[in-house]
């Protein structure tokens, strides 16, 4: 095999790898959370720190998010269809929102598990 074959393979491996990394990229998709008639979609979530979330109000009647150990959960009064989107602060760590319009009703509790793959390396390295 001459240089310039070689060349043109390994520019096509490289090519090859590179699409692969951003297939990676475009498959993990950002969370996003369901509000509708019988509350939110997942009641647990585990994001990504740095990660956004979205909060969708797919029902007829307003929401407002409320979290009171990760405000920046946190919304103004989403109406019917409007969306909200936190990116979400510094991990590992663990909040829960619910729906200050509707506050007794647990349908609309949910509880975030922020992880810090950073974070979380940095500690086991420590040790």
């Amino acid at each position: 095999m001459d240089l310039k074959s070689m060349k043109m393979a390994v520019l096509a491996c490289l090519s090859a790898l590179c699409g692969c990394a951003s297939l990676g990229r475009e498959a993990r998709r950002e969370p996003v959370e369901r509000l509708d008639e019988h509350g939110i979609s997942a009641p647990v979530l585990e994001v990504e720190a740095g990660n956004v979330l979205a909060f969708v109000n797919a029902d007829a009647r307003p929401h407002q998010i409320y979290s009171n150990d990760c405000a920046e959960l946190s919304s103004t009064v989403l109406n019917p269809g409007e969306t909200y989107a936190v990116a979400i602060g510094v991990g590992p760590k663990v909040c829960h929102f619910q729906d200050l319009l509707a506050p007794l009703s647990t349908g609309y509790f949910g509880t975030l598990r922020v992880r810090d793959e950073q974070e979380e390396r940095r500690l086991a390295t420590q040790d």
